[in-house]
């Protein structure tokens, strides 16, 4: 069975198709090193990765080297190549992963550790670097946020940036080059790559261990460096900004366009992990982000446009940046998002401008219920100044709050807890403080557990075992039971795998492996989670995972001692102290030096905006969309969805074409509101896995366009099989009822010819032939006689058209069976219900599922 029949059998096809706006087509043969972007989940949480599209766009942007990208395969398309004994595949070339002289694999979270082995297995590479020493195996290269302790999964990897990766991703990928050039083995490779800095091989340091399995520490092999340094980016270049962001073909986690204002925080959450993984700070200056988030929305047709940063709000330009973005992009309805803000950053400025947009709700963070937890973790955050912010915002005519919170943090007690739910409860009780303040509000908390996580000061802590978190989560329930209240949580099983693999160690990576082998995959999914698994595999392999759990002395070895942050350990032990003391660190970038020990002051030192910013102005007039009254001019569109455009449903293909009206600069009307949207009315859609010569859409323009001047400006934005057929001038008042008569071409494969003769004389002997139909009403009854206007087989040979006939001869290069019967269908839709071609199809012709979902179903 061939790739194109297997994507008709799974869930979401669109994830596996690729053929993206803006995605790289290089030339295989002439690219001299060729790498494979990998993200060990699925698609639609892939593509909202800021870091791997930095990386595919950058080496692409790089002479000679090549960049192809490949997600995580749900378990039903694991399934099916593993049963079809094919090869997982970049989505540009169609290459197998095994042909790519580099796959580097992202670790963004620990709970897609055992996605990389799917990953492998597909490929029929072996799982470990060990094994792998031959020089035709491509390097698996790693890199990511868990990488600050790679351990758990360091055997399966050949080498791993520590820190940043746009300078050392491009110098691994020329020394993996010259190495095919030199013909020099695997191990001097790997000897080289060592060089580089910020480049971590496994292979080079050996875990050593007491007789009774006591952890002694790691051990440099063959002179190697005891240590291997982050990689730090001095500078946020523009250089590094994505030229070509990509469009994804379904819809994705964050769907839109993200612009990365700032890297690094230095706000100093002791128990945050990303503010070790990120130091120092490095903004980029408000006309660079200008300058880059409106061409990404002029390449991408967004509707949305992320500020991103680990805390957006703390952007020192912050109130320069946001009236100039908002400006800008409100007059061209595409909204501006603020997705990480904090109290004391969210001014009531900042909410003025925001609120310009959409009011759909507002997230702080205060993390701990009690004053004295929110200092010991160096939050920042008083209570009086969380509820100033929930007034500012509920006077602004928000009515949604949601609060951001963990539990088992050290010291925390049931006290701390019932604080929490009083903390909640006020937050709700600020709408009553608000003058003229109409309505209900809608108050959320969310509950994650506390992990610790390497290279924090609270890395030496505890964490609190499933039942203690479910006992705890019970207590915030129970406090907050009333409607107006919304209690959500991430499940405490997650947080414990979470847990044991953040602070790990190599023993783990065979216990990975073995519950990969009993079943476990996608594990960040909650619908996929199966935690007994893992216990099983401990079981197994005599390992016990709540080892991982326990406090850990302080003078004790780690297993991450020789991966070096920046960040300097006796650092680490004074703000664990301080949290203990209860004792706040504030912010260096606006009072001195803590002495963290990342900056040198030379090159690697925070980098602040502020003050080349102080000057910019507004470019432009503030204006709501849609302010002044215009004249309406109505277009029909006619196109046709062939091919791999077939796994695109109908919202998808929606957006695909919003996004190529904005993309074309076509002038199409929008509706009014905080969320405007295109006047586009399309026809009845047609059924996933179908395709059409024939469908349309109609589509309201503030100004007048010729039809020819606008098929060509929406044609040159097309992708996939979707082509511009025509273009007319139209009334407003026409409607795209469904068409009384519907032709479709038919191919079914694995059906003799014979055998379909035999169906088809049966069908029409009968004076009735009843089906049931399920509709969103319930199951309904149909009588095909009636709606079947005429079935019959395609003559062989004859298909009846020219461009039925070029569909047909791709069709069959698509179809590994042998039987391809063709069929001719004419359907009578003058009456309701309306019947479905596969629903006729299936019953007539009595197709199993299988058989169904395989057809190839054309409607002319």
């Amino acid at each position: 069975m061939k790739i194109q029949e297997i994507l008709s059998l799974v869930n979401r096809p669109g994830r596996y198709i690729g053929g993206e706006k803006n995605a790289w087509n290089k030339s295989w043969e002439e690219a001299s090193t060729r790498v494979c972007c990998i993200f060990p989940d699925l698609y639609e949480i892939g593509m909202s990765h800021q870091g791997l599209l930095i990386l595919y766009d950058l080496i692409n942007r790089t002479s000679g080297l090549l960049a192809d990208r490949c997600y995580c395969p749900d378990t039903d398309l694991e399934a099916l190549l593993a049963s079809h004994n094919l090869p997982l595949y970049g989505l540009e070339t169609s290459k197998p992963l095994n042909e790519f002289d580099i796959l580097a694999i992202t670790l963004p979270y620990e709970l897609c550790y055992t996605n990389i082995f799917t990953i492998l297995s597909l490929s029929n590479i072996p799982f470990y670097a060990k094994d792998r020493l031959q020089q035709s195996w491509p390097l698996i290269l790693g890199g990511g946020s868990c990488c600050l302790n790679p351990e758990p999964v360091a055997e399966l990897f050949d080498a791993i940036v520590i820190g940043d990766g746009e300078e050392a991703v491009p110098e691994i990928a020329h020394a993996v080059n010259s190495a095919k050039e030199e013909g020099i083995s695997k191990k001097e490779l790997l000897k080289r790559l060592s060089r580089i800095h910020g480049v971590y091989v496994p292979l080079h340091f050996e875990p050593v261990y007491k007789n009774d399995g006591k952890f002694c520490g790691v051990k440099a092999r063959d002179g190697q460096v005891e240590k291997v340094s982050r990689r730090i980016l001095a500078d946020l270049s523009p250089n590094y900004q994505i030229s070509r962001p990509l469009v994804p073909n379904i819809r994705i986690v964050h769907d839109r366009l993200g612009i990365e204002i700032a890297r690094g925080c230095t706000r100093g959450c002791r128990y945050c992990q990303a503010t070790t993984i990120y130091r120092p700070v490095r903004e980029r200056s408000v006309e660079e982000i200008l300058e880059s988030a409106l061409k990404g929305i002029e390449a991408t047709g967004w509707e949305e446009v992320s500020l991103l940063s680990l805390s957006t709000g703390d952007y020192s330009a912050i109130g320069q940046l946001i009236p100039r973005v908002m400006d800008q992009f409100v007059p061209m309805n595409c909204s501006v998002s603020l997705p990480s803000l904090r109290v004391g950053t969210l001014t009531p400025e900042i909410m003025d401008e925001i609120k310009r947009v959409r009011k759909t709700g507002i997230t702080l963070a205060p993390e701990a219920g009690s004053e004295r937890l929110r200092q010991a973790i160096n939050k920042g955050i008083t209570e009086e100044a969380l509820l100033e912010t929930v007034r500012q915002a509920f006077a602004r005519g928000w009515k949604n709050v949601k609060l951001y919170f963990m539990i088992g943090l050290p010291g925390e007690t049931d006290e701390d807890l019932h604080e929490l739910v009083e903390l909640v409860k006020k937050v709700r009780a600020q709408a009553r403080l608000v003058k003229g303040f109409k309505g209900s509000v809608q108050v959320t908390a969310s509950i994650g557990t506390f992990v610790p996580k390497p290279q924090t000061p609270f890395q030496w802590e505890g964490q609190i075992p499933v039942e203690e978190s479910r006992r705890r989560l019970d207590i915030i329930k129970d406090g907050l039971r009333a409607k107006a209240y919304k209690v959500k949580w991430h499940d405490p099983r997650q947080s414990f795998l979470e847990g044991v693999f953040s602070r790990g160690d190599r023993r783990l990576c065979r216990l990975l492996e073995t519950a990969w082998r009993l079943g476990a995959r996608l594990d960040a999914w909650t619908d996929n989670l199966k935690p007994e698994l893992y216990h099983e595999a401990a079981r197994e392999l005599g390992i016990n995972l709540s080892d991982y759990l326990a406090p850990i002395p302080e003078e004790a070895p780690l297993f991450w001692d020789h991966i070096d942050s920046g960040i300097k350990k006796p650092f680490l032990r004074l703000e664990s102290k301080r949290a203990r003391e209860g004792k706040y660190t504030p912010d260096c970038r606006y009072e001195s030096c803590q002495g963290c020990g990342v900056c040198d002051f030379e090159t690697i030192k925070n980098v602040l905006k502020a003050k080349e910013s102080q000057e910019s102005k507004r470019a432009f007039k503030r204006q709501q969309p849609g302010e002044s009254k215009r004249e309406s001019f109505f277009y029909l569109v006619e196109y046709e969805k062939l091919f791999s455009a077939r796994f695109l449903g109908h919202l998808d293909l929606t957006r695909l074409f919003h996004r190529a009206v904005r993309r074309a600069k076509i002038p199409v009307a929008y509706s009014k509101g905080f969320h405007p949207m295109p006047k586009i009315a399309f026809e009845n859609p047609i059924s996933l896995g179908m395709e059409s010569m024939c469908e349309k859409f109609t589509m309201e323009l503030e100004n007048h366009m010729s039809p020819g001047l606008l098929r060509q400006q929406l044609e040159a934005q097309m992708t996939l099989g979707i082509k511009i057929k025509d273009v007319s001038i139209t009334s407003k008042k026409e409607q795209l009822l469904p068409r009384p008569k519907q032709d479709f071409v038919v191919l079914v494969p694995g059906l003799e010819r014979t055998e379909a003769e035999k169906r088809l004389a049966d069908f029409w002997t009968r004076e009735q032939f009843h089906i049931q139909i399920k509709r969103k009403k319930g199951l309904v009854d149909l009588d095909l006689r009636v709606k079947v206007a005429s079935f019959e087989l395609l003559e062989e040979g004859h298909d009846g058209g020219d461009e039925i006939s070029k569909w047909m001869l791709e069709v069959k290069k698509e179809i590994s069976s042998r039987g391809k019967v063709g069929l001719r269908l004419r359907l009578d839709q003058s009456a309701p219900p309306l019947v479905k071609p596969s629903e006729v199809i299936g019953a007539v012709l009595a197709l199993d599922e299988k058989t169904m979902k395989l057809c190839r179903i054309l409607k002319v």
